[in-house]
């Protein structure tokens, strides 16, 4: 599905019908972009993850992340290996954490990848998504992979436009630039920092607070 990348620019009085927009192409296996609270992205069902990949020219050796509607969500996807008070306390937020999978997610998505990496944007637009379709979205940056051109703004990707079929508008995200810190908690008890990203003093702190220890 293409539809010549529709730009739909978010006000206050819109964001129902963006909402219903969004959910309507996903469930024509589309791709949409939206906004989150570090950058923008690009997501659609799980099962056509291959198209974002197809998209971004991104190898195959590099997964793509999952949005949730909110952190209990994860325990359907992944083997939660955290306590859920520290789950809320990580998200929603600038922090992606990572599980094993659970065989509940379809093989299309990340095939032959043991991990999943969730992501509960402090972005209500995104919650929202997800509960409407009642399923999560495969996620990653709206940018071409490679790219030193982290998008805060859809013109940071406007080479894309033509094929995402929804592109929700919200202006520049006030942000460092960077994506989201990135924490493999796949070992109980203990985490390692894939990726420093613009959150890693504060959620080291929350960790470490919870009894956690970092692994090199």
């Amino acid at each position: 599905m293409t539809a010549g990348g529709r730009i739909l620019r978010l006000t206050a009085d819109n964001i129902e019908e963006a909402i219903d927009a969004a959910v309507c192409v996903f469930l024509r296996g589309g791709i949409v972009a939206l906004p989150t609270d570090t950058l923008y992205g690009i997501s659609t069902l799980l099962q056509y993850s291959d198209r974002l990949y197809a998209l971004k020219q991104r190898p195959y050796e590099k997964p793509l992340g999952i949005f949730l509607p909110s952190p209990t969500a994860m325990k359907l996807v992944s083997r939660q290996t955290i306590s859920d008070e520290l789950a809320n306390c990580l998200l929603p937020g600038p922090v992606t954490l990572m599980f094993e999978r659970l065989p509940c997610l379809p093989a299309e998505f990340n095939p032959g990848v043991v991990n999943v990496a969730c992501r509960v944007p402090d972005c209500p637009i995104v919650s929202t998504i997800c509960k409407k379709l009642g399923q999560p979205l495969a996620q990653t940056s709206a940018n071409v992979s490679g790219s030193s051109l982290n998008p805060t703004s859809i013109d940071h990707f406007r080479d894309l436009h033509p094929n995402i079929d929804l592109i929700l508008d919200a202006g520049s995200i006030i942000s460092s630039g960077e994506g989201s810190t990135i924490v493999d908690l796949t070992v109980e008890s203990g985490f390692r920092i894939v990726r420093s990203g613009c959150a890693e003093k504060e959620t080291m702190q929350k960790l470490k607070s919870f009894g956690l220890t970092k692994i090199q």
